[in-house]
């Protein structure tokens, strides 16, 4: 194992009375959930509704039992609700151009099917997002009543719901194609009192919520608000310039995809690339768990190369320099690889130095799937006989981030999309990257290096699409307050 990396300072002290929830646990004790994406209409009204919503918004100093509300906003609702010119550009270059710009799209690998101009909410040709309602709930009662009270003060306050994104929880906490999600999250100093493990590295929480040291000991770039603009001396001073406020503070950065899952080809690709196989259906669910990076009851190949192996379901503490360099028990280019390399980046001469270049890179995920299970049981068995049902399934990608270029788009761009990753040649992402062979450019490769000779899985279709998604920032609840008043 590499050296544990600790970058937090113990004497921080978050200030969770004004950080809204979701920021530091993912609610596990609520499985039922929704997405609200909205539309404003009116300026007094949308801040009447921000006045009566306000009070329910949950806060990171409470763990609630039945229900969660929070609202983030994206760059053109922040500008419907009036704030300073200087404040909108205060704002990350990233966010105030939004997702969908031209440069980004090629960026972010949203191209071909991935276009905007094909996405159902969020795109060039869909309606104007100016905020996201996000409900938590104990059950679906609690749930429908949430959405109930929140769909009244729509109609009350000229607000338009652009669209209702639904969850579902599945089976074991797996994702669409059967295997275990959710193992591998950043441990962040001062979110929980849990005694955490030995050799888990410890980021500092402004890599996540602005207003506190990011991993290079400074203050992550804040949005600004002149002192003036502040009569009810409502927001803190900024750290670095105590000549404006801190209208970042406690907020962050929140990035929405709406990835859908076709599971049927997954499993199809799967079948057909093992069918020469004398035990076939074992050998598609090892390829799939090759991609993955996981078997499907979330061990990781690291640990257990050859076979599922339940003990290692909730592993998180590995890494690869050392156990697994050449990737001939996880892939250099399985999807758990690229998105958190932890210390096996090749450009770097030691795993230290590895590890510690990974670290500057992580995202904190709160997301939620949705649509019903191709198959009940959502063993891989099953799965991979059910007939393609046509329903819409898939992932909505939620993540935090206190800088959207050096965490989110970094990995997508430099890891998931780069099809030379890691020293490969025509693989992008084998679940999330842009699959296709377009004017001598091939991306639908899968490499699996072997002794004496490695595979290469060809001619790979597309497993996932997105679907719709936008930039959000998430206020403190100091922020949210300041934009509600007239």
């Amino acid at each position: 194992m590499a050296a544990q990396t600790i970058k937090w300072d113990p004497n921080t002290t978050l200030e969770k009375e004004d950080i809204q929830g979701l920021l530091v646990r993912g609610y596990s004790k609520l499985p039922y959930a929704s997405y609200h994406l909205l539309r404003f209409n009116d300026l007094l009204d949308t801040k009447s509704y921000l006045q009566k919503s306000i009070p329910q918004i949950t806060k990171a100093s409470t763990s609630p039992d039945d229900l969660a509300v929070h609202l983030a906003f994206t760059y053109e609702g922040l500008k419907y609700l009036s704030l300073p010119e200087k404040t909108l550009r205060s704002f990350l270059r990233q966010f105030k151009e939004g997702m969908t710009e031209k440069h980004r799209s090629f960026v972010l690998g949203d191209e071909h099917v991935n276009s905007p101009e094909l996405w159902e909410w969020g795109g060039p040709s869909n309606a104007t997002v100016h905020a996201l309602l996000m409900l938590y709930a104990k059950d679906n009662g609690t749930l429908e009543a949430a959405q109930s009270q929140h769909h009244n003060l729509f109609g009350h306050h000229q607000i338009e719901e652009v669209r209702m994104l639904a969850t579902e929880t599945l089976p074991n906490l797996k994702e669409h194609f059967g295997f275990r999600d959710g193992i591998s999250q950043p441990y962040v100093g001062g979110f929980s009192s849990k005694q955490h493990d030995a050799n888990e590295d410890i980021l500092p929480p402004g890599e996540f919520i602005l207003g506190y040291k990011n991993w290079y000991d400074q203050f992550p770039d804040s949005p600004i608000l002149e002192t003036v603009e502040d009569a009810d001396d409502l927001l803190p001073n900024h750290p670095n310039n105590h000549k404006v406020k801190d209208f970042g503070k406690n907020g962050s950065y929140l990035v929405f995809r709406q990835l859908s899952q076709d599971v049927s080809c997954f499993w199809k690709y799967m079948k057909e690339q093992t069918a020469s196989a004398s035990d076939g259906q074992n050998e598609a669910v090892k390829l799939a768990s090759k991609m993955v990076g996981r078997w499907p009851s979330g061990a990781p190949l690291v640990k257990a190369p050859q076979a599922d192996n339940g003990q290692y379901a909730n592993d998180n503490d590995f890494n690869y320099w050392k156990e697994d360099f050449n990737g001939l028990k996880c892939p250099i280019g399985a999807h758990i690889r690229r998105t958190n390399p932890r210390d096996s980046l090749l450009t770097e001469k030691t795993d230290l130095e590895s590890k510690e270049m990974v670290l500057k890179h992580r995202i904190l995920r709160r997301g939620r799937t949705y649509g019903t299970p191709l198959a009940e049981s959502m063993k891989t068995e099953d799965l991979m006989d059910a007939a393609d049902d046509g329903k819409e399934r898939g992932l909505h990608f939620i993540c935090f981030v206190g800088d959207l270029i050096r965490q989110f788009e970094f990995i997508q761009n430099a890891w998931v999309k780069f099809h030379k990753f890691g020293g490969l040649y025509e693989d992008s992402d084998p679940l999330i990257g842009t699959h296709y062979q377009k004017d001598g450019h091939v991306t639908d490769t899968f490499t699996v290096p072997e002794e004496p000779v490695r595979k290469r899985y060809k001619n790979m279709p597309q497993f996932t699409a997105v679907k719709g998604g936008a930039y959000f920032f998430f206020p403190g609840i100091k922020a949210l307050t300041y934009l509600s008043r007239p």
